[in-house]
């Protein structure tokens, strides 16, 4: 179960204008770049992202993993001769996000394969073994009227995001949200904390309504190449998930002090 987040990494939120463009980064004044931060937001009244609102919740299992990468980090990384406390913890730390940026960068290189595949664009032969599977699957899905990658944006509620995959569901809807996963055989996937609740926030800010609307996570395993697992959710659940994230969204709001609704 999740839990409150004393405090949001502001580098990590991401931000859209009130007409879907995103606002990541402002501009410097003496020139280049930064993070948009929750002032910036303040003053051109921004709307933050489906998983900007997510930060202020903690992620147990989440924040497990990250403890055990820096406990094997520790115990695997060798102190150098009179290297310095600060310099030796650095190399700690570095060592155990490692891993989670290369999870990040395969599961990028994935994402963005798989886009391409709907233009007819030959992925990586690395990468063949998750895209083919994945469309496989979306083909069998019959979807009409595809979107990928458009941003959906709620002012009544006051959010906006990006969603992978968008399209007419047999007579309803459905959204659908890619997921990189490593698994282990005979071990059943389930959907992390939110998951579910973001499908649900893209899918009404994309529709309106949810009644007609069926949302899927499909986690694409990094190791077991080829192994497909899909959850899928029917419109009572989105209904409630979305109900959830109105709440989250109001405490979002009193906790940042900052109302972004119209």
């Amino acid at each position: 179960m999740a839990t409150l987040e004393k405090v949001l990494n502001l580098s990590d939120s991401h931000w859209y204008t009130r007409d879907g463009k995103p606002a990541y980064t402002m501009l410097k004044k003496e020139g280049g770049q930064r993070s948009t931060t929750l002032r910036d937001a303040r003053k051109h009244t921004l709307l933050p992202s489906v998983t900007t609102i997510f930060g202020i919740m903690a992620k147990p299992g989440l924040d497990k993993w990250k403890l055990n990468k820096a406990i094997e980090a520790a115990l695997t990384t060798t102190r150098n001769d009179g290297e310095p406390d600060e310099r030796y913890h650095d190399r700690i730390l570095q060592r155990s996000r490692s891993e989670v940026a290369e999870a990040a960068d395969l599961g990028t290189r994935i994402h963005d394969s798989i886009d391409a595949a709907f233009d007819g664009a030959q992925c990586h032969p690395d990468l063949q073994q998750y895209v083919q599977p994945t469309m496989e699957y979306l083909h069998s899905l019959n979807l009409q009227n595809i979107r990928r990658e458009d941003v959906v944006v709620n002012q009544l509620e006051g959010y906006a995001g990006r969603v992978d995959l968008l399209a007419n569901y047999g007579s309803g809807n459905i959204i659908i949200d890619f997921k990189t996963r490593k698994t282990r055989k005979g071990e059943k996937v389930t959907p992390y904390d939110f998951q579910p609740m973001q499908i649900a926030a893209y899918g009404h800010a994309a529709f309106g309504a949810l009644d007609r609307c069926y949302g899927a996570n499909v986690y694409i395993s990094t190791t077991e190449p080829g192994r497909i697992e899909t959850a899928v959710y029917k419109p009572d659940q989105l209904l409630k998930e979305y109900d959830a994230f109105l709440s989250m969204c109001a405490l979002w709001r009193y906790i940042k002090n900052y109302d972004p609704r119209s």
